[in-house]
């Protein structure tokens, strides 16, 4: 326990401290809690009326866009349809692993070049052929590189050509 003190303003003070009785606080705990709660919820009481309009507004813009949009205009396509290839072609015929369906011509009046007629023909024989065997079924491809010299530069441009010297790495002189 504590010592008594011999000073008697000491003890004076220890005795009108003892004397004394704690007071109720005013603040009410509940009370404080319920005006928080009710200061966060007034903050923006227009905010989600707002975007709720806001998106109403622009739905019925979107829908009356679409309503009042004028109609695609109809295009006509003239499609030819390759008839089956004659028996005077033997070599078309012999590569073919899957017979070709009977089709007629769409539009006998427009006439077509005969090479392209084929290479379309071609096309789709092959394409059809990759579909039903796989792309191993298919024949080899001709080297394009082999076939045709690849044109300089200058040839291209329409200027006349320049030689290249055995040794020289750049061509141009300046």
């Amino acid at each position: 326990m504590s010592e008594s003190t011999s000073d008697p303003k000491l003890a004076a003070l220890e005795k009108s401290l003892a004397a004394l009785v704690p007071v109720p606080g005013r603040i009410d705990r509940d009370q404080l809690l319920f005006r928080a709660g009710q200061a966060s919820v007034r903050s923006r009481p227009w905010l989600w009326p707002a975007t709720t309009a806001l998106s109403i507004v622009v739905t019925a813009g979107l829908a009356t866009v679409l309503a009042l949009r004028p109609t695609p205009a109809m295009v006509e396509r003239v499609v030819y349809v390759p008839s089956p290839p004659s028996a005077s072609e033997p070599s078309f015929q012999a590569r073919t692993t899957a017979p070709m369906p009977s089709t007629a011509r769409l539009d006998s009046s427009i006439e077509e070049e005969p090479s392209l007629l084929a290479s379309s023909a071609e096309y789709i024989r092959e394409r059809n052929q990759a579909i039903r065997w796989g792309v191993e079924a298919l024949p080899p491809a001709p080297s394009v590189a082999s076939a045709t010299p690849t044109p300089s530069v200058e040839s291209m441009l329409g200027l006349p050509e320049r030689k290249v010297e055995p040794g020289s790495l750049f061509p141009l002189k300046f």
